[in-house]
């Protein structure tokens, strides 16, 4: 082993990944340093903005590397690709540590998951009261208007303070967790967090084993930016979600269906949109009618008591759901044509009961079925073929959205690193251009941002996405003889 040399090509995949691996912790290094320029006490228009997107934006081109890097390295020998995948690991890790102790970059959303944990640690219903009614109670009547006094800053800090809380009672207990590990501290909150991650990543190792791709593989997801951005800079719960979901394809593909039913039941009670995954596991349940059964009586059992505290706290104005479905919108170039599309089809048919925006959400969510729908038409032939099927699922509801955060798009990385999707991986790269809608608000100028920067943003991933499935668009809208030319002359 130890005279055992090396290839050049090897030699250079290694390389390649101490460029990039070096690339990416200055990056962490650099915004852990720079981040206080983000805080309170800066007005956004003196923010350095455009060097937080570009600086992003470049290290998403650097990640944009790893798929071939990867690619090169699979001729190691075994001793060293297990070397290399545990020092990967360790350089992912020292990324997450580092912005432990960074600020917040234009996020405040953990304002909230910081409160709404200490109002379910203290006992008290997170549905109930919003945060401008938590201010306004009176703390020698009210439990809430005394936890509100002990908030510090915290409480006036949360954004849409007049909404009451939409994050489901799973995501809640998260909260309640980090507030008894450090009570209104940010990273109490990010240690959660890297748990979640941590069991993110072993489920993603056990995953690339059972599909036997090289757990180098991984990386795609460990090392990506706007997971080092979104959960440890901004610190977004939709970490939360990753070991949920991957955990329910891990049982899926072990045939255990009733335990991948509730490892997405409680996906749901994190975010919602993780119940499109349940009929993917149920398709092959199509000949075990007791099995089909007892899964769907799980998955109805658990919606209703994660849906419960929610609805009973009642879904009016003040409702942050009913807030969140109807009206949240942006980041998205293919939002606003379907909102047009919709307002035209209204204008030609007279009808002024439905708002376009509702019928827009509308087609929106139609189209989302579709894809489901199609994925489970037949059965899945295989694991590998299961996996696509939940990477064009979970790609669908993230590209679909009205509201397409960069924290979103976290749903889908971990299934790249499965099935690395060109068209989603280039967002890596021009996702954080999302960053600069902050500065052009701040000058009156959002425009700039939501009719020029969003199509820099959306344009090469639906181009590259097209462009790869464009022999099965062929195969569904032309006759077989035309798809058999078209492949023979591509």
């Amino acid at each position: 082993m130890i005279g055992m040399s090396i290839k050049p090509s090897e030699t250079r995949a290694l390389l390649g990944w101490c460029a990039v691996g070096c690339g990416l912790l200055a990056l962490a290094l650099c915004l852990a340093v720079t981040s206080p320029l983000f805080g309170y006490d800066y007005a956004v228009k003196d923010m350095p903005v455009f060097w937080l997107a570009g600086g992003l934006a470049g290290a998403g081109l650097l990640y944009l590397a790893l798929p071939w890097i990867i690619c090169a390295s699979q001729s190691l020998a075994t001793a060293r690709s297990r070397h290399l995948l545990w020092a990967m690991l360790v350089a992912g890790l020292a990324m997450r540590l580092v912005l432990f102790a960074s600020t917040p970059a234009l996020e405040d959303d953990y304002q909230r998951y910081l409160w709404d944990g200490a109002v379910t640690a203290d006992g008290l219903n997170p549905y109930a009261t919003s945060p401008d009614a938590a201010k306004a109670a009176d703390p020698n009547e009210k439990a809430v208007g005394r936890l509100a006094n002990a908030s510090g800053l915290t409480l006036g800090r949360v954004n849409h303070p007049e909404l009451r809380t939409l994050y489901p009672p799973v995501a809640q207990g998260a909260f309640a967790v980090a507030h008894w590990i450090a009570p209104w501290n940010l990273n109490g909150w990010r240690a959660v967090l890297l748990l979640f991650d941590i069991a993110s990543v072993a489920l993603l190792l056990m995953l690339l084993r059972d599909l036997g791709r090289s757990p180098l593989w991984s990386a795609l997801y460990w090392w990506n930016p706007v997971v080092l951005k979104e959960i440890y800079n901004s610190a977004h719960m939709d970490g939360l979600i990753v070991p949920l979901i991957l955990g329910g394809l891990v049982l899926t593909l072990r045939n255990r269906p009733l335990a991948a039913t509730a490892s997405l039941t409680i996906a749901a009670g994190v975010k919602i949109w993780p119940i499109i995954l349940l009929p993917l596991v149920w398709r092959k349940l199509s000949d075990q009618s007791g099995m089909l059964i007892a899964c769907v009586a799980l998955a109805a059992l658990g919606g209703a008591l994660f849906a419960w505290p929610l609805i009973s706290a009642g879904l009016d104005q003040s409702s942050g759901l009913i807030a969140y479905a109807s009206k949240w919108a942006t980041n998205s170039a293919l939002s606003p044509l379907v909102a047009a599309a919709a307002g035209g089809l209204l204008n030609v048919f007279s009808i002024d009961a439905v708002k376009p925006a509702l019928l827009a959400r509308g087609l929106i969510v139609l189209a989302l079925g579709t894809v489901v729908l199609w994925q489970c038409r037949t059965q899945a032939t295989g694991a590998r073929d299961m996996t696509d099927r939940w990477v064009i699922v979970t790609a669908a509801m993230f590209l679909l959205s009205p509201a397409q955060f960069p924290w979103y798009y976290v749903w889908v990385l971990p299934f790249l690193a499965c099935r690395p999707v060109p068209g989603l991986l280039v967002l890596t790269a021009t996702l954080p251009l999302y960053y600069t809608a902050f500065y052009y608000l701040s000058q009156d100028a959002y425009a700039v941002f939501s009719t020029r920067i969003v199509w820099l943003i959306w344009l090469p991933a639906w181009g590259l996405l097209l462009w790869q499935a464009r022999h099965r668009i062929a195969a569904i809208l032309l006759p077989a003889n035309s798809v058999k030319n078209a492949e023979e002359a591509s």
